[in-house]
């Protein structure tokens, strides 16, 4: 330290030393001396807060009592201090407002960028299906070979969509619906067949479908029993002057028509005919000379409205299938005359097949008539295999499709069949009268009184 900052501290000591009160100072004195300290503190805050403190200074006041330290905890400070806090107040509070309102910027910003893609993507999906279904109108992109389309009789415009639609015509059923009823032409389109093309717009086929008057061409009702086998309806077909046999059983079991059951058809190689047993057997009406496709899917047609969500929902809560359900249901029907017989004949065949170790044949007697009478006289190549599989004295279980076209009783019969713990049953031949056995000794007994034995 040079002698100059030891002169200057030895005059703020003087200072310091002569601001104290004696001893002898009253109490009114020291108040009025406080009082003036108070307000001579109050007007030397404000430069002290803004100056820098000078270390040496500040050790030298810490020496001394200050009576400052009194004068801050009176009122007088405590006024300050709000008035600090409501300076403050403000400020803090206003932080928050700035946040909120960058929030809101944030979530507008959002908002309109979802907006912005669900509006493109809006405008993207209306463009393609409004660019679908112009093609679909249109006939673009679409084959242009021609199909003869059988339009029923008594159809409406739905019935006539569905028709368009299974083959292969048009994509859309709805569609067309609406456009008939917007050209306002429903109830205006003629049965019988029409000459149409998935190319043509869908003006041209409104127009073809208005063409020409009821079909003229001779018509003829045939009539196709319950257990009526493939071979024979086809050949009762020829005698009826609809179309060749051979070339009805090639377009049913070779051709695909997209109704739903036929996915549900199976396909074996030890199965003969694909399409035996979904003939339903029911009255059909055909033009003379019709084409063999357009009588298969009128076959196609009567079995997918006949077989209900009621009777596959059976099936399913059995665990058998469609092709297990007519397999079993052709030998019901072979078998059997009355609902009540085939009930039973059923149960029959059932308790066997859930004891195959006990009873692994069926021994159904139509099984084995089926090979000798439809199987051997048509079959190009002989096949050991298939007649074993299909005769229920040499091949285990089910055979490998369906020996007939059953028909609706039967189907039943087998979907709800009686409770019983037969396993053997015989028929008289010129009665018809049937005889159940629980035994393989009753079962002997009961052919001597049906005269088989």
């Amino acid at each position: 330290m040079d002698n100059k900052d030891m002169e200057n501290s030895s005059a703020s000591l003087d200072d310091i030393l002569n601001s104290i009160p004696d001893d002898k100072t009253g109490p009114e004195e020291i108040r009025s001396e406080s009082e003036a300290l108070t307000e001579g503190s109050i007007e030397a805050e404000q430069p002290a807060a803004d100056t820098e403190t000078d270390p040496e200074n500040e050790a030298d006041s810490a020496e001394q009592p200050d009576t400052s330290d009194e004068v801050q905890d009176d009122e007088p400070n405590a006024e300050n201090e709000a008035d600090v806090q409501e300076e403050q107040e403000p400020k803090e509070k206003s932080r928050p407002k700035k946040k909120r309102r960058k929030k809101k910027s944030h979530g507008r910003f959002v908002f309109g960028l979802l907006l912005t893609i669900i509006i493109v993507g809006i405008s993207v999906v209306c463009a393609v299906y409004i660019l679908k279904f112009s093609k679909e109108l249109l006939g673009i992109d679409k084959s242009d070979v021609e199909i003869v389309v059988e339009i029923p009789m008594n159809s409406g415009t739905a019935d006539i969509a569905d028709v368009l639609y299974n083959e292969g015509i048009i994509d859309n059923t709805y569609l067309f619906r609406f456009f008939s009823k917007i050209k306002g032409t429903d109830g205006t389109y003629v049965a019988g067949p029409h000459t149409m093309s998935p190319k043509m717009t869908y003006g041209d086929m409104v127009e073809e479908l208005q063409k020409g008057a009821v079909d003229e061409r001779e018509s003829v009702d045939i009539v196709f029993p319950e257990g009526i086998t493939l071979f024979d309806a086809a050949h009762k077909l020829e005698d009826k002057g609809v179309c060749g046999a051979d070339e009805f059983i090639r377009a049913f079991n070779t051709s695909d028509y997209g109704f739903d059951f036929e996915e549900k058809v199976k396909v074996s190689s030890l199965k003969f005919y694909k399409m035996e047993g979904y003939l339903f057997p029911d009255t059909y009406s055909f033009y003379v000379d019709e084409d063999a496709r357009i009588v298969a899917k009128k076959f196609c047609r009567n079995f997918e409205a006949k077989i209900t969500p009621d009777l596959y929902g059976r099936m399913n809560d059995l665990g058998m299938d469609l092709e297990e359900t007519l397999t079993l249901a052709s030998m019901v029907q072979a078998e059997a005359q009355s609902v009540y017989d085939m009930k039973r004949v059923a149960s029959v065949f059932l308790n066997r097949l859930n004891n195959p170790d006990e009873y692994p044949l069926l021994q159904s007697d139509p099984t084995r008539k089926y090979v000798e009478d439809i199987i051997k006289p048509n079959i190009e190549v002989p096949s050991k295999a298939m007649f074993e599989a299909y005769d229920t004295y040499t091949g285990a279980g089910l055979p490998p499709g369906p020996i007939c076209n059953p028909g609706l009783d039967a189907i039943n019969a087998v979907l709800y069949p009686a409770e019983t713990d037969y396993y053997y049953f015989c028929a008289n031949v010129e009665t018809g009268e049937v005889f159940y056995a629980k035994t393989l000794d009753e079962h002997n007994a009961n052919l001597v009184l049906a005269g088989l034995a």
